[in-house]
């Protein structure tokens, strides 16, 4: 269970992934003000930016949503079903003026804690609907709604 915004977005998950680091090797990781202290087992400190796990935050998400089967509503256009093969994992998520909602941890998780929100389920509606990035679909949403 992630417990701190920090354990969400500067993870040891993905400095292995940043870094190319294999799954076994410890890694110590310190925030600092802009700026992450990583330290992997057997290699010297490097410092990461935090730009550069948020910008892996997001686009992680993003590949893992390619994969997904997404399904429309027939009743509600608003509404539709997210389907996981790998995992054999279903979700629903919800659009509305100004966001997605959905009903995994990691949205739950980021919702708490960053704020805002957008999982791979989320990424993967977004793209069904023509959308790049969750900022695209808020400013076409919003200007639609207005």
């Amino acid at each position: 269970m992630i417990s701190t915004k920090s354990q969400l977005v500067f993870s040891a998950s993905a400095v292995r992934r940043l870094l190319g680091v294999a799954s076994g090797l410890k890694v110590r990781i310190q925030e600092w003000f802009k700026v992450v202290w990583v330290c992997v087992e057997g290699k010297r400190p490097t410092l990461i930016s935090k730009r550069a796990f948020l910008t892996h935050f997001v686009e992680w998400r993003k590949a893992q949503s390619r994969s997904m089967q997404v399904t429309e509503n027939i009743a509600r256009s608003d509404l539709f079903t997210v389907r996981n093969e790998t995992k054999s994992s279903v979700y629903k998520v919800q659009c509305y003026t100004g966001g997605l909602m959905c009903d995994c941890e990691d949205f739950k998780n980021q919702s708490h804690f960053l704020g805002k929100a957008c999982c791979k389920h989320g990424y993967a509606v977004l793209t069904k609907l023509g959308f790049s990035s969750l900022a695209d679909y808020i400013r076409a949403s919003t200007i639609q709604a207005a």
